[in-house]
């Protein structure tokens, strides 16, 4: 049998399986992750970077508003309850300040009720996550906001 020569670096594999998708498979895109909760930060990155996606995360809807407006993006993830002015508001001013042009919203509540759901599309959200968020439910929501991107 070989043995490995210690004076050379071992060899890395060309796929690090931590950072392997599971049984989902890798997305391409720019997800805004608006969210005030450290944990909840957290966690959303975590499942998102193991799809392969580039994550900004912001925790109020001021900074929401700014970043959205200032870099392209092909998904924001908008938590409803955020210091200062909340997802609804941020939503209505980043859709004013896109002029029309496309860019899809995805609601993160706890509160799943219907009226919930009406508040957020009255809002300018075009999807609904419920918190806490299921790795499942994530994927297959930013896989149909990504397929649908303008090229």
């Amino acid at each position: 049998m070989d043995q490995p020569d210690p004076s050379k670096p071992p060899q890395v594999p060309a796929v690090v399986p931590s950072l392997s998708a599971g049984p989902f498979e890798l997305l391409s895109g720019r997800v805004l992750v608006v969210e005030d909760d450290l944990l909840n930060q957290h966690l959303i990155r975590r499942m998102l970077e193991k799809h392969g996606l580039k994550i900004t995360v912001v925790g109020t809807g001021e900074a929401a508003v700014e970043t959205a407006l200032r870099d392209p993006w092909d998904v924001v993830l908008m938590d409803c309850l955020l210091p200062g002015i909340d997802g609804f508001a941020a939503t209505r001013a980043i859709r004013a300040g896109l002029n029309g042009r496309p860019l899809p919203i995805v609601a993160l509540t706890a509160n799943v009720q219907p009226d919930d759901r009406a508040e957020c599309a009255a809002a300018g959200m075009d999807d609904f996550l419920p918190k806490p968020v299921k790795r499942a439910d994530l994927y297959a929501c930013l896989k149909k906001w990504l397929a649908l991107r303008q090229p």
